[in-house]
């Protein structure tokens, strides 16, 4: 391609050529294009923006004054290697609210910016693969210009040639896909392409038997691959989990894949809407483990069905658990970083929870502000950046660039069976480090929560340290106790055995682009007779008499089951 970009642009359209035109957009399930279109949509004012090159996209907006002068190659002063900005721009997902608009001033705009787009992309540009011919970028363009024909069309609303224009487009982009599937990739990418490719033909309401013989092949592999039997996809990651749920839809309703495909795929989106709303809070919006942000896909309650979901009591595949005692809830990661092949969208969130006080977030992830390589993506990504039990300067993982992954880890759950000998309701995990054995167990106890750290080994300082969003005003001796409360919420952290190690300024990360101070609450165990560390610390305890009877009950697990916990691999580096 790099050498002869011309005769590559060739082979594309020549595909593109001999594909069906998507000209049944508008017999499309109206309740899927819809549902997709959730994904897509845009406020008015971003579409009336989008009509004179100007988009507001992760927080910042960029005004080009017309879409003549948009610049598609245009990268944010705030990010360096990793242009996000530019690729949410080239996936133009604004064209689902245009093309569904029944203004014909929105179809104007959107058949600008597609022929601004397409005057713009070349196969022999600078980056070719990342901005105008993205597989990822096309597979989002797809996704939201052909939801936003098929509800246009079902409006009435969209003229003959309006509609004859997006559909050339929509065939280009698939004749590119056709070509560029990202196998390499797998995960959410490969989902992403074939998703789109299905909505492709499904909207045309024809393909090849070879085709869909490819698309049956892919789509099993992909499922069987990706999404877990409890219904996480295997990245772990509550945002990407959305889009799993929009692919798997879309797998279900198309009649050319077989039968055995198609059920595969229901059986899995049902489980998977059911994850999704497993790793939502009661602020409806989702956790932030791994690679996650808010509002790059829609809270989940607000487009799933939520009286036909059923929500588990844990995702034990994915290695996600619950707890709730009072006004608290608790969400822990006790799994893998992600999978083998490429973990690149995983944190060494190990053993990590985010905790929530009457719907308020108060031990938080660090989120993730950008994919760039950095100093602050390194932090985000780091087992020092995250809340569970950690040996000081050791790091499970080790990163390279945006999303390299070298030495890998995972933790893994206490089994039920073993938690079962606690007078009260538990979770809990392991994690082995080059440092030693971490174990953390949490049990809900008068309101509150009860957490119980332990390292195996004395070698090395013990540490856990807490992320509190700075809209708690925070209040401590120092030593033993911090109290926190904002407008409706109070809470406290206290510790039994450890101490307050320290208290310092750092971010979090809500939203991409976006980060918000944060104080880090630092605790240091101490060591014990037994051998190794202890911290012993409860959040929101509001009656203290049962701490040491339940906490000598949970010391006294961990030594009958101290050979119990699972052989946690450390891979050498890839």
């Amino acid at each position: 391609m790099r050498k002869f970009p011309d005769h590559y642009d060739g082979i594309v359209r020549r595909t593109a050529g001999r594909l069906p035109l998507p000209s049944s957009s508008d017999r499309m399930p109206a309740d899927l294009a819809s549902f997709i279109g959730c994904f897509y949509q845009h406020t008015d004012q971003e579409v009336r923006d989008a009509g004179h090159g100007r988009f507001t996209l992760l927080g910042r907006t960029v005004d080009f004054e017309s879409i003549a002068a948009i610049d598609w190659t245009y990268e944010l002063p705030e990010e360096n290697d990793h242009h996000l900005w530019r690729m949410k721009l080239c996936q133009l997902e604004v064209l689902h609210s245009l093309l569904a608009d029944a203004e014909p001033a929105g179809h104007r705009t959107a058949l600008a910016l597609l022929n601004s787009f397409s005057d713009a992309r070349s196969f022999a540009a600078p980056d070719v693969f990342s901005v105008g011919w993205s597989p990822y970028g096309a597979s989002h363009r797809l996704l939201a210009m052909l939801s936003g024909l098929s509800v246009g069309l079902a409006a009435g609303s969209l003229d003959p040639g309006t509609r004859s224009e997006v559909e050339e487009s929509a065939r280009l982009d698939a004749g590119f896909l056709w070509h560029n599937i990202e196998h390499d990739l797998r995960n959410n990418h490969t989902e992403r392409n074939l998703a789109a490719l299905c909505l492709y033909h499904l909207a045309a309401g024809s393909i090849s038997d070879s085709r869909a013989a490819r698309l049956d092949r892919d789509v099993h592999r992909i499922i069987e691959a990706t999404v877990l039997p409890d219904g996480m996809q295997i990245e772990r990651s509550a945002m990407y989990q959305g889009l799993t749920v929009m692919s798997l839809e879309i797998f279900a309703a198309c009649p050319f894949l077989s039968p055995a495909t198609r059920t595969l795929a229901q059986e899995r989106a049902t489980a998977a809407a059911g994850a999704w709303l497993f790793l939502t809070h009661r602020d409806g919006d989702i956790a932030l483990f791994n690679d996650s942000w808010i509002g790059e896909v829609p809270p989940p309650a607000t487009i799933l069905r939520t009286d036909r979901v059923s929500v588990p009591d844990s995702l034990p595949d994915a290695g996600y658990f619950r707890l709730s005692s009072g006004p608290i809830d608790a969400l822990m990661d006790a799994g893998e970083i992600g999978p083998r092949w490429n973990p690149g969208h995983g944190h060494a969130d190990f053993l990590a929870v985010e905790v929530d006080v009457d719907g308020h977030r108060f031990i938080v992830d660090p989120g993730t502000s950008q994919y760039s390589t950095g100093p602050q993506r390194m932090y985000e990504r780091s087992a020092a950046g995250h809340n569970g039990p950690r040996y000081l300067d050791v790091e499970p993982v080790e990163y390279s660039g945006c999303f390299k992954v070298g030495k890998l880890a995972s933790a893994a759950p206490i089994a039920a069976t073993v938690l079962e000998d606690l007078p009260t309701e538990s979770i809990g995990g392991t994690i082995t480090t080059p440092a030693g054995l971490c174990i953390r167990v949490i049990c809900a106890l008068n309101g509150g929560l009860l957490i119980v750290d332990r390292w195996n080994s004395s070698d090395t300082p013990g540490a856990t340290t807490l992320l509190i969003p700075n809209d708690w005003r925070l209040d401590t001796d120092r030593r033993r106790t911090v109290r926190a409360a904002q407008e409706g919420a109070q809470t406290a952290i206290t510790v039994y055995e450890g101490a307050i190690d320290g208290i310092e300024e750092r971010t979090w990360s809500r939203r991409y682009l976006q980060p918000e101070q944060a104080t880090a609450v630092t605790l240091a165990p101490t060591r014990v007779p037994s051998g190794g560390q202890m911290l012993v610390f409860s959040v929101g305890v509001g009656v203290f008499d049962d701490v040491p009877a339940i906490r000598a009950r949970v010391e006294a697990l961990l030594r009958a089951h101290g050979g119990h916990e699972a052989s946690v691999r450390v891979d050498p580096p890839c």
